[in-house]
């Protein structure tokens, strides 16, 4: 497997249930509505994701987000801001012990995600 591989991909919508239906019924992708306020997909061969409320407000997103797995978020970020990019917003660990993201722009503007996953212990 390569490092640091696209785990999760988050593609924004104006109305969850009509956006989720659309994937469903036009890419056959299995919709998971079991966390309040956003529903998750699983395509066949590839990452699944979510799909966020677009917007610009606190938990909504403008546009489709890519996450990178990575195995430390804090050294990736440095790595990242060593390269020229920059921390959008540091480290936050996901409740209920899914791990934890951080978000960043690349050199070019793009604004992507870094995810950790839970600790084996």
């Amino acid at each position: 497997m390569a490092a640091n591989p696209v785990v999760h991909i988050e593609i924004p919508v104006t109305d969850q249930e009509a956006g989720t239906a659309f994937y469903r019924d036009t890419f056959g992708w299995n919709i998971d509505n079991s966390m309040p306020g956003y529903p998750m997909f699983q395509a066949e061969g590839g990452p699944g994701g979510g799909f966020p409320q677009k917007g610009s407000g606190h938990q909504q997103m403008p546009a489709v987000r890519v996450t990178l797995g990575v195995p430390n978020i804090e050294e990736s970020l440095q790595k990242i801001e060593a390269n020229g990019g920059k921390t959008v917003m540091p480290r936050v660990n996901i409740e209920g012990g899914y791990g934890a993201f951080a978000v960043f722009e690349d050199p070019s503007g793009n604004v992507l995600a870094v995810y950790e996953a839970p600790s084996a212990n």
